[in-house]
């Protein structure tokens, strides 16, 4: 055993080769540009997390394999550009047509459905893991913390991290397979726990903002008469001057950083509930949320219909995120928000079990898929009182574009903004 590893160590070239062979081959061009696909081409999209240069090598020697079996190939890194990765592709001086390097902010669907498998090299799950199997594309992960949705699926395949042999093997085998993206639809399960809407950041056929059954609003209004405002909240004080804006669904690297400098100038503290998954992703912007006052709560790990997990996964969802705002924060989370604002006994009991506070809210202005006017004309709608919870998004340009204009219309009449905890003291 330790010969034959010698000898496959001694078959990999180091890093600087690796980078050179590639730049060797093809003609360079921009990450955002547009190339036509060769239909025999096998193109591997991989995402790396941020400040995670030492994954770079696993990665290119696996690619490095897959180039040696003759068949075309194609690279696609999905990733920040921070200043540990550039460092370890600087030789590259221009990236060479099999690699493209693509920021994480930039529209990545057109790329993402070119991809003939998805290598995720983090400990968790990007929201990019879950719309490549939107897409039915197969999924090579490292992840050691898992939504119920890639459990037990025949086109995920673990293997450890630092496992740069068994990363190899696995592009190797799914490169001699046929191309069979009909046939993964047999295993497809997304749109059942995730809503087009969250994973694209637009409208699904039925998604645009329907009306809750007469039902289902009977039973959220007597659930919030019943419980106590300490395990389920809605609304603040109506006789304090204070209202609550929440954020729901980062942290989002093009736009939450934007939502914080808007904040910080206008010296409003809010409360962010932020996915676990996209927090393991960007911790500095959940750290900054944090260091600038505000509040940060859970908004599970991966956005999933919690009405349609199993009760493990519910109770995962819920730990897996506090477990990583835990150790971002440096201090134990203690609100959550159920994605979609859907309440139910799955969402509840694990969060109350956790010693979480849950969280809703009675204004919703509605920002999540609006065009530019609507958040205003919403506003226009919208009569503020002492103790609201507003909902926001700010995921888009017009919603961010509209923000201040939300900021002032809460603060009218002498109104404070402050974080859930503070509006609770009162």
């Amino acid at each position: 055993m330790v010969q034959e590893q010698a000898q496959k160590q001694a078959e990999l070239p180091p890093l600087r080769t690796h980078t050179l062979q590639l730049r060797q081959r093809g003609r360079m061009y921009p990450s955002n540009s547009t190339q036509p696909r060769n239909s025999e081409e096998f193109a591997v999209g991989a995402t790396l997390a941020q400040n995670s240069y030492g994954s770079l090598e696993p990665l290119l020697a696996a690619f490095w394999s897959l180039s040696k079996t003759g068949r075309p190939c194609k690279l696609i890194i999905f990733a920040e550009h921070d200043a540990h990765q550039l460092d370890g592709v600087a030789s590259l001086q221009a990236l060479p047509a099999d690699v493209r390097w693509v920021p994480n902010e930039l529209p990545t669907r057109e790329l993402l459905e070119g991809c003939d498998v998805l290598v995720s090299l983090q400990y968790g799950v990007p929201l990019l893991v879950l719309q490549a199997r939107s897409l039915r594309i197969p999924i090579i992960t490292t992840a050691v913390r898992v939504p119920e949705a890639l459990q037990n699926q025949r086109t995920v395949v673990f293997i450890h991290p630092g496992d740069k042999y068994g990363l190899q093997e696995a592009l190797l085998r799914l490169a001699e397979q046929p191309k069979q993206r009909a046939f993964f639809a047999k295993d497809e399960t997304i749109s059942k726990y995730y809503s087009h809407s969250y994973l694209w950041r637009e409208d699904g056929p039925t998604t645009r903002n329907m009306p809750a059954s007469k039902g289902r609003a009977l039973i959220k209004k007597a659930l919030f008469g019943i419980m106590p405002s300490k395990q389920l909240l809605e609304h603040g004080n109506r006789h304090t001057a204070q209202i609550a804006l929440t954020i729901d669904d980062g942290p989002d690297p093009a736009y939450t950083p934007r939502i914080l400098n808007i904040l910080r100038d206008r010296g409003v503290k809010a409360t962010f509930f932020v996915v676990g998954g996209a927090a393991e992703q960007y911790p500095k912007i959940v750290a900054r949320m944090k260091e600038e006052g505000h509040e940060v709560g859970s908004h599970s790990y991966s956005h999933p219909y919690f009405h349609q997990l199993s009760w493990e996964g519910a109770i995962r969802e819920i730990n897996m995120t506090q477990w990583v705002l835990d150790r971002i924060l440096g201090q134990e989370c203690k609100l959550f928000r159920p994605p979609h604002g859907k309440l139910s006994l799955r969402s509840l009991i694990p969060a109350w079990a956790a010693g979480q506070h849950v969280v809703m809210w009675n204004i919703d202005l509605k920002d999540y898929r609006a065009s530019v006017g609507e958040v205003e004309a919403q506003l226009d709608r919208t009569f503020f009182s002492s103790g609201d919870i507003i909902l926001y998004h700010g995921v888009n340009e017009a919603s961010l574009r509209a923000l201040p204009y939300v900021i002032d219309a809460a603060l009218d009449q002498g109104r404070e903004a402050v974080t859930i905890s503070e509006l609770i003291r009162h």
